[in-house]
């Protein structure tokens, strides 16, 4: 009998190595062969998606930060692998069961805590993570959340475009004011929606205090952008 490879063969097998042994590499295992191939370059989506024939490149992604590649994210749909050295994986993403669901429904009074919206004003409601289970967030009823269909949207397309790994620096800092001090001085010049501060603040109600307290404390020009759903401070570029 064939005895089986150790652990650490297998963390570092590439699709070239599997075509020698006569296997097809899987769709995930040409997205990582390529990213290898092109280390601490910028590579766009569509390039992976044409190379691999995956549909969703961004979940892709996801699944192989989860288990430990050092892969950045760019808004604009550029990723790059960093390190050719698997870390240690992270991250992975439990079923949250029927029960817990309700009483996370049941404390959030059945509506959506970002909107306020119900079923009743015709949307689908979901259980999320407060804290992305990218950025350290756990399963635990107190890091679960109700959002509606279209702010959970809104949520993931923001948390999928910033890299997880300055994310868990920021949400290391202790106090919320730290947080969204920390928040803004990672994304200057950009527009920041409301709810990615409240996910920051992980809940807090007077991030709006915070947010104040920062800008007086510091000078810094952090201004709502129209209609109030987010911020975006304005960084003077030095000469």
């Amino acid at each position: 009998m064939t005895p089986a490879p150790a652990a650490a063969a297998k963390n570092t097998n590439t699709a070239a190595e599997g075509e020698k042994q006569g296997k097809m590499p899987s769709r995930k295992e040409k997205t990582l062969d390529h990213l290898k191939k092109n280390l601490n370059k910028w590579i766009h989506n569509q390039e992976l998606r044409d190379l691999s024939g995956l549909n969703d490149v961004p979940r892709t992604v996801r699944l192989l930060r989860q288990e430990g590649w050092k892969i950045d994210v760019r808004g604009d749909g550029y990723v790059m692998l960093t390190s050719l050295a698997k870390g240690v994986a992270r991250g992975k993403r439990k079923a949250i069961n029927e029960k817990v669901r309700y009483q996370v429904f049941s404390r959030d009074a059945f509506r959506c805590r970002a909107c306020g919206r119900s079923a009743k004003d015709g949307v689908k409601l979901n259980v999320d993570h407060a804290t992305p289970v990218d950025w350290g967030g756990t399963n635990d009823i107190s890091n679960l959340i109700t959002l509606c269909d279209e702010c959970n949207r809104g949520k993931k397309a923001w948390v999928n475009s910033v890299p997880s790994q300055s994310m868990q620096q920021i949400m290391n800092n202790q106090t919320v004011e730290k947080r969204i001090e920390a928040l803004f001085d990672e994304f200057p010049n950009q527009d920041i929606p409301s709810l990615m501060i409240q996910l920051v603040s992980k809940g807090s109600l007077d991030w709006q205090r915070a947010l104040r307290r920062i800008r007086q404390r510091t000078g810094k020009k952090i201004l709502p952008i129209q209609d109030r759903t987010g911020y975006h401070y304005i960084k003077e570029q030095q000469v």
